[in-house]
């Protein structure tokens, strides 16, 4: 069963550098429904003449391409949901991304572990063609443009990929991994998060569908990770109803924030057409039990904060803030570091 092994390797191996894919599109001018069997290498992208006009008839704030992550749970249908209304809303493509985790190599040992691994690695791989069949069902119902896209690999090569896949969409819509089975995602999502350059969306478990989004409220400190949080929301915030940016002041752990650093990101939001509301929350408590009880009185639809952590022995440690919302938010996060 060695080769097996050596073969999903392999496979995943060569999915870093090249993709087999198939798309459906929409149809064009009234023709019919084309697809696009496509091998994409790294250097030899051709974009057709109407895909050019289209990128450059609609660069701007608005998302174009919309990955969601599938795993065959029921989750996946929460996801979708989200992932469709947020794709009708900018006329975006929605991929979908299957996750199939391969036992761990590392776990078995000697001849027995061998064909043990062998055996669960076939097993999982039947169960992967059962999710992925459902889900080509459910995605053939979709009433915008998709793509599927299955990914089975060994821990640690797995979140390369998913990763490499976020990159070059605008969004990644997943699950919070706080139970119901979506803490073995917790190293998918937080390498997505730290190394994948795109705001991640993310759920709680069973989160119901808020479309559209009409209350935004953005946790703001002065760094690079709140920047990079509220540029890559920009298309959300833009269209939100109610925009509340708020800095929180921690005194009785020393930390301070002020109207002083809001005056210029709620300037920087007005010349894009965004009418927000600025202010400074003073806690005794925690950052993260003032950002939520702020979300319920608001009734936001959406919280908005940079991502924090470092990495440690290849492992990413979250920050304390990005942490505590993860585990305790109710309300959809968008997160970029």
């Amino acid at each position: 069963m060695l080769h097996l092994i050596q073969r999903k390797l392999r496979e995943t191996s060569a999915f870093l550098t090249k993709i087999k894919a198939v798309s459906v599109l929409p149809p064009l001018n009234g023709g019919a429904n084309r697809a696009i069997d496509a091998e994409v290498g790294m250097n030899d992208v051709t974009p057709s003449s109407s895909t050019v006009a289209t990128a450059q008839t609609t660069y701007g704030t608005a998302y174009r391409d919309i990955a969601v992550h599938l795993d065959g749970s029921p989750e996946d249908e929460v996801r979708l949901a989200h992932a469709e209304a947020l794709a009708a809303r900018y006329t975006a493509r929605i991929t979908g991304v299957i996750t199939n985790l391969l036992p761990d190599p590392a776990l078995f040992a000697g001849e027995f572990g061998t064909s043990a691994i062998g055996q669960l690695v076939d097993d999982v791989t039947k169960e992967g063609d059962a999710s992925e069949e459902r889900l080509r069902q459910r995605l053939n119902r979709l009433g915008t443009a998709h793509e599927l896209r299955r990914l089975d690999a060994f821990p640690g090569l797995l979140e390369q990929a998913v990763t490499s896949e976020a990159r070059w969409n605008d969004l990644f819509i997943a699950t919070c991994p706080r139970d119901n089975g979506h803490t073995r995602w917790r190293p998918l999502l937080e390498s997505v998060m730290f190394d994948g350059g795109r705001g991640l969306y993310l759920l709680s478990p069973k989160a119901a569908l808020r479309s559209p989004l009409q209350t935004v409220l953005i946790g703001w400190t002065d760094t690079r990770q709140s920047a990079r949080a509220v540029a890559e929301a920009l298309p959300l915030i833009a269209q939100a109803t109610e925009v509340h940016i708020v800095s929180v002041r921690e005194e009785a752990h020393g930390r301070m924030g002020g109207a002083e650093v809001l005056a210029d990101i709620t300037a920087h939001l007005a010349r894009h057409g965004v009418e927000a509301t600025a202010t400074v929350l003073n806690t005794e408590t925690s950052t993260t039990d003032a950002l939520l009880d702020e979300a319920q009185r608001i009734s936001a639809d959406l919280i908005v904060v940079g991502a924090y952590g470092h990495s440690r022995f290849r492992e990413w440690v979250l920050g304390g803030v990005t942490a505590d919302l993860l585990e305790n938010s109710l309300v959809p996060l968008f997160l970029a570091h």
